[in-house]
């Protein structure tokens, strides 16, 4: 068991599981350096919250394990996205998305969304569309499926084929869950805000 797998299996126990597979689950050690451990990760988004949220925990994780001294660097090939412009008025996102792409006539696709979405959480297209599927991919589909229904015209049963032949209330079931958590969680509202940008 390498240092960061040692790291892992005691942060395990300090986090909940849906945080655990979301943020830590999907990082890698890419190698170790003078004290150093180099841990890939998939986004900025990641290094920011291993960081920023988990920087004291993580601190206190390496002694535990006998490391202490040791410094973490979070690796990516994404540059740092800028501050995404707040979102004022939820109740008018989905109008507000839809003429934002409007202005600048580009037709964005379903597969466009689900590259994008897979690419930025660190999970492949394809998974979106499994049937059931771990933690990790919940919320990637979830967040696919909403921003498809914001950013198209796609119907719920059109959504629903798309995601591996999801039924309709499905769909908007996971649209509904990311519409109520935007309003509480500020790092999801962020993170869709960027999505949505990049793709426009």
């Amino acid at each position: 068991m390498n240092d960061w797998a040692k790291v892992l299996q005691h942060t395990k126990r300090r986090v909940n599981p849906h945080n655990f597979a979301t943020w830590f689950r999907p990082t890698r050690l890419k190698g170790t350096d003078n004290r150093r451990l180099l841990i890939r990760v998939p986004t900025a988004l990641y290094k920011k919250k291993l960081t920023e949220t988990y920087g004291e925990l993580l601190q206190a994780v390496l002694q535990e394990v006998g490391l202490s001294g040791t410094q973490l660097e979070f690796l990516c090939s994404e540059p740092e996205f800028p501050a995404p412009p707040p979102i004022l008025d939820l109740t008018n996102v989905r109008n507000g998305f839809k003429n934002f792409i409007q202005r600048q006539n580009k037709q964005v696709t379903i597969e466009m969304i689900q590259k994008r979405v897979g690419w930025y959480f660190g999970v492949f297209p394809p998974d979106l569309k499994l049937r059931g599927g771990s933690k990790a991919i919940v919320l990637p589909r979830q967040v696919a499926m909403y921003l498809v229904k914001q950013l198209t015209s796609a119907s719920l049963p059109k959504i629903g084929r798309e995601f591996g032949g999801k039924h309709h209330t499905t769909v908007l079931s996971a649209i509904k869950k990311i519409e109520a958590r935007r309003r509480t969680d500020i790092d999801l509202d962020r993170t869709i805000v960027k999505l949505a940008d990049s793709l426009t």
